[in-house]
């Protein structure tokens, strides 16, 4: 998961967004020299594992999307940075038809541990999701290089099984610039920034532990 891409583009973080940055630079760098995502970029993952990752992460999704939609109901900064197209479910089930895996798996514990921390953290600061929305927003970055060798690898069409990967597509910098802007436009409290900055750890942590345990595992979706 590549949260801040390098670039000769990219301009120096400030405010919230450095917060952020520097608060999960040391598990940013972890999970891109992460086992599932140096063999996902050297070509070493097969489409049914591909596919158990995408299926675990459509659970995560399942309550994700919804959380953040009803925190953004809830509370105007989170309408401020959050809209449709940061909504991943849909593009992940479109994903797994495309590689014709099953949707119907069951959660890893470290999924379903990931779930129930977003549940509670929805209940008791949906604010703080924000969060996760930025961990989850930085990885489409490098993730549009770990899509296009994921089609070379798995032999796919363009635009095939790689929605969830690249979900912006030449919109991508824009987007992403844009983000890092509202980031600091949105007037949280220094309680609140912390609280966004700890849940965006605990996200890296807990994609890092799906994606160990995927590695790990002797069984893959069929």
């Amino acid at each position: 998961m590549n949260t801040q891409a390098p670039s000769k583009y990219t301009t120096k973080a400030t405010g919230f967004h450095k917060l952020l940055k520097e608060g999960t630079q040391e598990l940013h760098d972890q999970a891109e020299s992460g086992d599932f995502q140096t063999r996902m970029i050297s070509g070493d993952i097969i489409r049914a594992e591909f596919g158990q990752f995408l299926g675990q992460m459509r659970l995560v999704h399942e309550v994700l999307d919804p959380a953040l939609s009803h925190a953004a109901e809830q509370d105007q900064r989170v309408t401020q940075i959050f809209d449709e197209s940061h909504l991943r479910l849909p593009r992940i089930e479109a994903d797994l038809a495309d590689l014709d895996i099953s949707m119907e798996q069951q959660p890893l514990p470290a999924t379903q541990t990931f779930i129930d921390f977003i549940q509670s953290t929805a209940t008791a600061s949906p604010v703080s999701l924000i969060g996760a929305l930025y961990v989850k927003e930085g990885a489409t970055n490098g993730n549009k290089f770990v899509a296009k060798r994921l089609r070379e690898s798995l032999n796919l069409k363009e635009g095939e099984a790689m929605r969830y990967h690249d979900p912006h597509g030449k919109d991508q910098r824009r987007k992403w610039n844009r983000f890092k802007e509202l980031l600091n436009e949105l007037g949280l409290s220094s309680d609140e920034e912390v609280a966004c900055v700890k849940v965006a750890q605990e996200t890296f942590r807990m994609v890092m532990n799906i994606s160990r345990e995927i590695s790990q595992s002797n069984t893959v979706v069929s």
